[in-house]
């Protein structure tokens, strides 16, 4: 009899701990699933130090959305080419995620823009973080609406905080990147390995820093090589260098 009481006390006890371990991994859930931060543009207050630090915000959400939209970061990847007899030929080459060939000069220019548009957008940064002090001492003069645009005022910091990092990431990548193609040009292979972009980005530890490589029949490798080839002569580069990072 006792037994069997112990195993009631033990059912009841595992029952009212259930509910408790359950709410714990929603609330868990829930901090995993915090959403991304959006930028929204409130309506202006005719406050002047409000209203342009909301504005600078604006512009360098804009920068910042202008920067990472529509990029497709490309890598340069070992090529081996697979010949009818089975005997394999190591190239070098720009690829996409799918393994594709690609323009080495157009990779290379857009690595170039994005390096160029970085010192703009940190400069944006530092303005919002210097013009928020002043909209935090004018919040109290828009009375009952300075509740409703706290939110605002405080979006400033976590845009930088936030945004900045991934703007961080983008630009190490290009850099990074770029540094690889201007090696792959030159034929230095040991700087194609050292500059990898996801080591740059912080994505794996420089351990494993190895670059991919990729299987190709060499009737495709050919027919590819043959159309970056003609995107290159289309879009010639005179200067592969890279400039020193500034910021």
């Amino acid at each position: 009899m006792k037994k069997v009481f112990s195993l009631i006390i033990c059912a009841l006890a595992i029952g009212m701990l259930m509910p408790q371990q359950a709410n714990a991994q929603k609330k868990e859930k829930a901090k995993k699933e915090k959403k991304a931060f959006v930028w929204e543009m409130p309506e202006l207050t005719n406050n002047e130090a409000i209203d342009k630090y909301l504005l600078t915000c604006d512009t360098l959400n804009t920068s910042m959305r202008e920067f990472s939209d529509d990029i497709t970061f490309y890598e340069v990847a070992k090529i081996e080419v697979i010949g009818e007899d089975g005997e394999k030929e190591i190239k070098y080459s720009v690829v996409d995620a799918e393994g594709n060939l690609r323009s080495s000069n157009l990779a290379f220019k857009q690595n170039m823009q994005i390096i160029m548009a970085y010192p703009k957008i940190a400069l944006q940064m530092a303005n919002v973080m210097a013009l928020e002090a002043g909209a935090v001492a004018a919040a109290p003069s828009l009375g009952l609406k300075a509740l409703s645009y706290s939110k605002y005022i405080k979006a400033g910091p976590k845009m930088c905080s936030e945004g900045g990092a991934e703007m961080k990431e983008i630009y190490k990548r290009a850099r990074a990147q770029a540094k690889q193609i201007k090696a792959l040009k030159a034929g230095n292979i040991d700087d194609i390995e050292a500059n990898n972009p996801e080591v740059a980005a912080g994505k794996i530890d420089a351990g494993a820093a190895s670059i991919r490589t990729i299987a190709m029949q060499k009737k495709d490798y050919e027919e590819q090589f043959g159309k970056i080839t003609a995107q290159d002569k289309e879009n010639p580069v005179s200067d592969f260098d890279v400039p020193e990072e500034e910021v």
